[in-house]
């Protein structure tokens, strides 16, 4: 009997009318302002209720609370992984272009690398092949002749002094040719955010960051003639590709550890042996 009457007392609630009015204090008259069923209250309150729920879930998961809560052991390994895999991949990376950067160390100082031991399967494989041309060979060797695309034209008796350098820069030299010093180009001072232009046609052999030497662009010109451009605060160009004389090839600025303002480092080899920029070009 008491279930009875306390569940039909519930339905007596939740059907029951309701009126919201407000009272004049002076002339004690009633206002009326809304009317609703006991229903519709419980459910407008679990409606509220589910709506500020969601409202904090979000914030939670993917609002500023998110960092006030502690970190669960799940989080705390997915982000361990996270910063294991970018370790890797930045040791890799590094591992890649110091490897890059030796052999062109070695390049400009006329020593060739010695990798030899990597290719001994390669060698013997080559060895085996037979020299005698076929017909598709040829074609394609007549082809590719043809077109040409990324070679440099050598010329074997080419003077230095009968080339017309391009000005990389414009600017007051403070540092000079030094060999002896190991200061193997000159050190031009100029405007922050002047473009610097390749000095003869050429293709880039390396395009990239240095620790020491900042944003380097370094292009190979024809007769073996290499172009140096350091401390720049940006490159314009990428590996392999063709730039013209007085093409802008990097912005000047102050990277590098080695950097004391902005200016632009500029060397000048062939065939491995440093150049003085100085008896070519007038800065």
């Amino acid at each position: 009997m008491e279930n009875q009457n306390s569940s039909g007392g519930w339905l007596k609630i939740l059907s029951q009318s309701y009126n919201i009015v407000t009272l004049d204090k002076q002339t004690l008259k009633e206002r009326f302002i809304v009317s609703f069923r006991g229903y519709q209250l419980v459910g407008g309150l679990i409606y509220l209720l589910l709506l500020v729920s969601f409202l904090f879930f979000f914030l939670i998961a993917f609002g500023p609370l998110a960092k006030l809560l502690p970190e669960t052991q799940f989080t705390q390994k997915k982000d361990l992984i996270e910063l294991v895999v970018m370790v890797d991949s930045l040791e890799k990376d590094l591992a890649l272009k110091t490897n890059y950067i030796n052999i062109l160390r070695q390049s400009l100082k006329g020593v060739h690398p010695d990798s030899s031991h990597k290719f001994n399967s390669v060698v013997s494989t080559i060895k085996n092949i037979s020299q005698n041309k076929s017909k598709e060979d040829s074609a394609l060797r007549a082809l590719v002749e043809s077109e040409d695309l990324y070679n440099i034209p050598t010329n074997t008796n080419i003077v230095l002094e009968d080339l017309i350098f391009f000005q990389p820069i414009k600017g007051i030299i403070t540092t000079q040719f030094n060999p002896n010093e190991r200061h193997y180009g000159v050190d031009v001072v100029s405007v922050k955010d002047q473009s610097v232009k390749s000095c003869l046609d050429g293709v880039v052999l390396f395009a990239g960051w240095s620790t020491e030497y900042g944003h380097v662009i370094i292009i190979q010109h024809s007769d073996n003639i290499i172009s140096v451009y350091m401390h720049n605060s940006t490159v314009t160009k990428q590996a392999n590709e063709l730039v013209m004389a007085g093409e802008v090839v990097g912005i000047v600025g102050n990277s590098g550890h080695l950097s004391s303002g902005p200016h632009l480092h500029f060397e000048l080899w062939q065939n491995g042996n440093p150049i003085n920029p100085l008896e070519y070009i007038d800065f």
